[in-house]
């Protein structure tokens, strides 16, 4: 049945390619234009509908004319709206004549946590840390001399309220803190080089393990006030973490959403490490909502004082990973004067728990 159905697909796409070579008639020829595919949402709960549309080149809206197919279960048509009645990720697209939209991914999540209230409406003054990312692995002999130097700065008046750290073990593959999302995060970065720190997603500025370097750093990035803010809530599935996540614009710009799971705790003797503490190895990247971009999810333009939301899923990989050690880094980011996506604002969310907006 599956492969029937994904050769249908298959001659329906050289159907296209040979009707966009067209001999210009106007009469009986059907469309040759391309069309985009649109759901309402990115995510939703299960047994909740999925409306669709289907946008010509030209802006015609040929959603009537269109027939929706799930590419990921056999390529069958469903109704629009569709109701999903299992969770999971689903890849959707149309075709209408000769035209064959790209496929787009709606996640459908088992339950979704509901966001905390917004205390104060209408604030957005929102408290700003950055993204510090130490990429390092327990088997690495001068990351222990990183892992002093964040130490020392973590320990030095109010640093360590300026920015959350994620730890990026991608050393070594025996290192029981790596995992697949860490080791894409630092080819992103293109580290080479270990230890090495990175800064927000648009810089691969990489720090020395020196304290006073890593301060200027910091203070280079860190704003007084927050161009967004972030408020979030996970729970705990089957075979993943929930998140639902929140922002609100204090500056409108365009925004993106992506939150890494973190995992405290990983018991893993560290290379020329002197102390105890160097072998308890906390907020270690087990898993992202996607490095491609590394930015995450589009949220679209949001206005000062607006917000936007969006629920994502952590798949749980690993069988030793500790559950009851999890919790959620939310990144939310916006471009910058260069049209990058660089990392605006961070917070930590308890799996089970949530993160209300940390305003000023």
């Amino acid at each position: 049945m599956r492969i029937t159905k994904f050769l249908a697909f298959i001659a329906a796409a050289a159907t296209l390619a040979v009707g966009c070579g067209g001999d210009g008639n106007d009469g009986d020829n059907p469309a040759t234009g391309g069309a985009t595919l649109k759901a309402h949402v990115q995510s939703l709960e299960v047994n909740n509908p999925i409306a669709f549309k289907v946008i010509a080149d030209d802006g015609t809206d040929i959603t009537a004319e269109s027939t929706i197919y799930d590419k990921t279960h056999d390529f069958v048509e469903v109704s629009n709206p569709f109701t999903p009645t299992e969770d999971g990720k689903y890849e959707f697209y149309a075709v209408s004549g000769n035209i064959i939209t790209a496929a787009i991914e709606v996640m459908v999540l088992p339950s979704i946590p509901a966001l905390p209230e917004d205390a104060n409406q209408s604030s957005t003054e929102f408290k700003h840390r950055i993204l510090l990312v130490d990429h390092t692995g327990n088997t690495c002999g001068y990351c222990p001399q990183m892992m002093l130097a964040l130490k020392e700065v973590s320990e030095t008046g109010d640093y360590h309220s300026k920015y959350y750290e994620a730890m990026s073990h991608s050393y070594a593959p025996s290192d029981p803190a790596t995992s697949p999302a860490a080791n894409s995060i630092s080819s992103y970065f293109s580290v080479k080089n270990y230890p090495t720190l990175t800064y927000n997603f648009a810089y691969s500025t990489s720090s020395s393990y020196n304290a006073e370097h890593i301060k200027q750093q910091i203070d280079a990035l860190w704003k007084e006030s927050a161009d967004a803010g972030i408020a979030a809530s996970a729970s705990l599935a089957t075979n993943s973490v929930v998140v639902n996540a929140e922002v609100k614009a204090a500056v409108e710009n365009d925004y993106r959403i992506t939150a890494w799971l973190l995992e405290d705790g990983i018991e893993a003797k560290q290379t020329n490490g002197n102390e105890a503490w160097m072998n308890i190895h906390d907020n270690a990247i087990r898993q992202a909502v996607t490095t491609n971009p590394i930015s995450g999810k589009e949220l679209g333009t949001i206005k000062a004082g607006e917000k936007a939301s969006l629920a994502m899923s952590l798949e749980i990989l690993g069988s030793k990973w500790n559950r009851d050690n999890f919790k959620v880094m939310v990144i939310a980011s916006a471009k910058n004067d260069k049209g990058k996506f660089e990392v605006v604002n961070v917070a930590i969310c308890p799996v089970g728990g949530s993160v209300a907006y940390d305003y000023k």
